[in-house]
């Protein structure tokens, strides 16, 4: 199946992510995600996608994979392709941006932001992470382990609400908002 998709006939995505090509497009075989991410943002939280694959390409900036107990930084042209069943995250450096692409096979994952987001409008309000985590189960998304773990930016797996805390501290010295103690 050969198909061509511009700019403007992508679908919408969300929070920075955009559909570039759907599974729909490719008959189910794959689907591309497009990601721009700002600094200093602890990712999804590790999990695994039993049934399909996902390759991460960084176009610009950086972006910090744990994958199976590794942890490594991806800078601009940098690839980690994660096999069925692999936990993974990730996060950007604290004072780097990321634009990187997603390639999932099979396709289907792609569709779990559009509705998340339709999910939350019909409710008129945010989800809650129980919520995202149940939506994320229709699209081959599982949590890895019983309780939700980011990465930070500087590349440490801890749990989710340290690794937000962190990851908005980075953000914050980075603007130099915030001075971090010297030693005493």
């Amino acid at each position: 199946m050969t198909t061509i998709v511009l700019p403007g006939q992508r679908p919408d995505g969300r929070r920075g992510f955009e559909i570039v090509l759907s599974s729909a497009a490719t008959g189910g075989a794959a689907a591309l995600v497009e990601a721009r991410v700002a600094a200093a943002t602890a990712g999804p939280p590790l999990h695994t996608h039993p049934n399909s694959e996902e390759t991460y390409f960084v176009v610009s900036g950086a972006l910090v994979m744990y994958v199976d107990g590794e942890v490594v930084e991806l800078g601009a042209g940098g690839l980690a392709h994660i096999s069925r069943g692999s936990e993974h995250t990730w996060a950007t450096p604290a004072t780097t941006e990321a634009h990187f692409l997603t390639l999932h096979m099979p396709g289907g994952y792609e569709n779990y932001h559009p509705t998340a987001l339709n999910v939350e409008k019909e409710r008129g309000g945010p989800l809650t992470q129980a919520d995202l985590f149940e939506i994320a189960k229709g699209f081959d998304w599982k949590l890895a382990g019983d309780a939700p773990f980011r990465l930070t930016p500087t590349g440490e797996l801890v749990e989710a609400a340290r690794a937000d805390a962190e990851a908005e501290r980075a953000a914050a010295e980075a603007a130099g908002l915030v001075r971090t103690a010297a030693p005493s």
